[in-house]
């Protein structure tokens, strides 16, 4: 899987990252806040515009506010999903399927 580098022009400067660096992208009244490796950074965009830009590079939209990088999934169930760091993020029951299924794709394509 290719790991491409974006550029984003955030509110604290442009920023270089590569995909696997942001662990997760939450939306609080228009602005998408970036969690990285490198820090947190803040962008006013839709979300759904910058998961067209992550499209094909393991994220997944688990729900109306949150995009995450399947990467840093330790595990879902019982529709609450948890990541590496132990944040713990609720997925609602109508996506949860469709939430389960590209995880396990994802989990496919990397063995």
């Amino acid at each position: 899987m290719e790991l491409a580098n974006l550029q984003y022009s955030f509110v604290e400067g442009s920023v270089g990252l590569r995909a696997d660096e942001i662990l997760y992208i939450e939306t609080n009244r228009h602005k998408n806040i970036f969690y990285t490796t490198k820090g947190t950074y803040s962008l006013y965009r839709k979300l759904g515009e910058i998961e067209e830009d992550l499209k094909g590079l393991g994220f997944l939209r688990a729900h109306q506010s949150f995009l995450i990088n399947m990467r840093y999934i330790e595990k879902i169930s019982s529709y609450i999903l948890k990541l590496t760091t132990g944040k713990e993020i609720s997925v609602p029951k109508t996506r949860y399927p469709e939430v389960k299924r590209q995880y396990q794709e994802f989990q496919e394509s990397i063995k």
